[in-house]
């Protein structure tokens, strides 16, 4: 095997052929934006004529003459190995150096270890590799630690995933009994999926900021996301989820008129000795659906009394590549939270996920705290919803290759 620079156009090819673990800070809709803003570098690891893997490395300058090297979650190794990422690390090293890099920072995104819903570790599971902390610390790396909090300059090392290659069917009776039921409720009110234009953006971020605030995430500057949506936006659905309380209210009314129906023509039949047991008995039921249609019926009238007649939901930000469709974010009133419009959207975007062939459905990041005092239960309890398996990641490594440069930098408040 070999490593050595590689053009753009063999870079974007062979992430058009993978079908591994890829995170959107290695796509080729990244490294478009990246290159124009840092110093971008392009490796590949090459079995003679075989191109078995990539690495994207993005260099800032410092002091002049150094740089510091990130990786942007690579390498990407098709028929991933230890033995293959060892030997990839260890020439991107010296690459790296050869090339004034004071520090290189590593942020794998591979499996370290696999969990259930509830957060136990799946020990017997194939996928687990745990040798990958002592490979990146045996070739000089220092570990940041196994994390389990949200770290703003630092990926979460923990995300919840679906497989969606199966009948829909299937993936509902996964979920568990609430979301089952949130989910199927969705189904009985006239909600709109939007796809929201370039010039819609600031209605998604105006969503999420409220919502990032009310939770109490570290904030993510608007004009962070704004960057994050022009980049990705040749693979990204921005939705948004809504719904008109008028034409709910006729949907509700029409559907009692029938309940109004039935009841009058069983206790027409009753009154001329002619209904049957069953049909006495339905007449109850016919009563309990009417009572829920007016109970409904109120509510939506004092929602529109309140909030009018248009109502935006939920908003939500999915990226996808060859392998998964990625949940990035998502903001949503809780005020409004009876329409249950992120569930809406979330089954949506699953169905969406297999109409464009992608086997897996990424609920994104976790902190690994699975405690009710965890900062971000509540929206680890939603992704608990879908029986979700929880990939751990090993987290960030970096080393530095000229210690007392570093310190001066540092000490200068270059670093």
């Amino acid at each position: 095997m070999e490593v050595k620079p590689i053009t753009e156009a063999a870079f974007k090819q062979f992430e058009e052929n993978y079908t591994g673990h890829m995170h959107y800070f290695h796509d080729e809709l990244f490294y478009d934006y990246i290159s124009n803003v840092n110093e971008t570098h392009l490796l590949g690891l090459f079995d003679g004529d075989d191109l078995l893997g990539v690495s994207m490395l993005s260099a800032t300058s410092v002091l002049k003459k150094f740089r510091l090297f990130t990786s942007h979650t690579g390498p990407l190794i098709q028929d991933f190995s230890n033995e293959r990422l060892k030997f990839f690390l260890e020439e991107i090293d010296q690459y790296a150096k050869s090339h004034g890099a004071l520090q290189m920072i590593h942020s794998p995104y591979t499996v370290y270890q696999m969990r259930d819903e509830d957060g136990n570790v799946v020990a017997d599971d194939a996928r687990n590799n745990r040798e990958l902390i002592d490979l990146y610390e045996g070739l000089g790396y220092k570990h940041h630690g196994f994390t389990t909090e949200l770290i703003t300059e630092e990926l979460l090392r923990f995300q919840a995933v679906i497989d969606v290659d199966q009948p829909l069917d299937d993936i509902l009776k996964q979920m568990d009994t609430t979301t089952r039921y949130n989910t199927r409720q969705t189904e009985t009110m006239p909600l709109q999926l939007k796809l929201l234009d370039e010039d819609e953006y600031d209605k998604f971020i105006q969503i999420y900021k409220e919502t990032e605030e009310r939770i109490g995430f570290d904030p993510v500057p608007a004009e962070k996301i704004k960057n994050l949506l022009n980049t990705l936006k040749d693979r990204m659905f921005l939705v948004l989820t809504h719904v008109n309380v008028d034409d709910y209210l006729k949907q509700l009314e029409d559907e009692r008129d029938i309940e109004l129906g039935h009841i009058a023509e069983i206790e027409e039949k009753a009154a001329n000795g002619t209904a049957t047991k069953r049909e006495k008995k339905r007449v109850n039921e016919h009563k309990e659906q009417l009572a829920s249609k007016d109970k409904r019926i109120k509510k939506m009238e004092e929602f529109k009394a309140e909030f009018g007649t248009e109502l935006d939901l939920s908003a939500g930000m999915y990226y996808y590549n060859n392998h998964e469709m990625v949940y990035l974010f998502s903001g949503s009133y809780p005020e409004l939270s009876f329409f249950k419009g992120t569930n809406f959207a979330t089954w949506e975007m699953i169905k969406k996920a297999q109409e464009i062939g992608v086997k897996r459905f990424n609920f994104f990041g976790l902190t690994g705290d699975f405690t009710k005092n965890a900062q971000d239960y509540g929206v680890y309890r939603f992704k608990r919803g879908f029986t979700p398996y929880i990939e751990e990641l090993p987290g960030t490594f970096d080393k530095v290759f000229n210690k007392p440069v570093y310190a001066i930098a540092k000490k200068l408040g270059k670093i």
